[in-house]
């Protein structure tokens, strides 16, 4: 009896494996490769709160190492794409590229020639917490806490405190003069000095990655938008690409439900809606 029991049993196991093979529902086991992560390796991660490119480039650093037991090691952008399942367009490729470039920056990752790792002195990482900056109007004069000691001299696609000097242009009284006799009135733009229109439109599109990739990116730049950005620049501290960074940060910081899509409309916030003078206006004074 115990016999007919036995292979009843067996027969259930394999009806039930087969069925989940054909559901393709396996779960993951040790048995088909593990990493050894050290647990203040994944702490600093947490605190760092890397998101977006960098994070996606940061696991691929430790798969790519830690996981075959080496220190570094040299792999392309294409492969990375490969083990994030997207195609290697010059768009990801230069992502994975500016996400590296910070990485390394920010002492995460270390280069040694061509090769790639990750910095297992966790405190000595110069990442900004974002949690910890500018999340509400009680704590906007918070220091941007770190994971190392001391503070980077440049951040990239990480939050940062926006504050109203950073976005707002002084008001220069009119008529007033230098000692010299030299005006104090705003310079104009030097002639031949072009605008890097696609660099503005990928400021947004790097932004909006890191925040989830929620929201339209831009993907052409016509004559209307061309405009639209002139403008914009010139509602800024000064007509570059790193306020403009600044200023999508703030922007996206300040985002309320219904920007995201919480409306009976299901419409939500773009590029073109973000860089109208009167939303960054109300974006500098904390009331968007």
């Amino acid at each position: 009896m115990s016999n007919v029991v036995r292979i009843e049993e067996l027969r259930l196991q394999q009806v039930a494996k087969q069925k989940t093979e054909q559901q393709g529902a396996k779960k993951v086991s040790v048995d088909d490769g593990f990493t050894a992560i050290p647990n203040e390796l994944l702490k600093a991660i947490l605190r760092s709160k890397v998101l977006g490119w960098k994070g996606s480039y940061l696991l691929a650093t430790i798969l790519k190492t830690l996981s075959w037991h080496k220190e570094s090691d040299w792999f392309t952008h294409s492969q990375v794409c490969e083990m994030m399942n997207i195609e290697p367009t010059k768009y990801h490729i230069n992502q994975l590229s500016a996400a590296r470039k910070e990485l390394i920056k920010e002492r995460v990752l270390f280069e040694s020639g061509k090769k790639t790792g990750v910095n297992l002195d966790v405190f000595k990482w110069e990442m900004v917490n974002p949690e910890k900056v500018g999340s509400s109007r009680n704590n906007r004069d918070l220091i941007p806490e770190k994971v190392g000691n001391g503070y980077p001299e440049k951040v990239g696609n990480t939050k940062e405190t926006i504050t109203k000097e950073k976005i707002n242009t002084p008001i220069i009284p009119q008529g007033e003069n230098l000692p010299d006799g030299k005006s104090l009135a705003k310079s104009p733009r030097r002639v031949g000095e072009k605008i890097n229109f696609d660099q503005i439109a990928e400021c947004w599109n790097s932004e909006n990655e890191n925040r989830g990739g929620q929201l339209p990116f831009v993907e052409k730049i016509n004559d209307k938008r061309k405009r639209a950005i002139k403008k914009f620049l010139g509602e800024l501290k000064a007509p570059t690409a790193e306020c403009a960074a600044n200023y999508f940060r703030a922007f996206f910081e300040a985002m309320k439900p219904h920007h995201w899509g919480e409306n009976d409309r299901g419409w939500r916030a773009n590029f073109d809606f973000a860089i109208r003078a009167d939303i960054v206006l109300r974006v500098r004074e904390e009331a968007l």
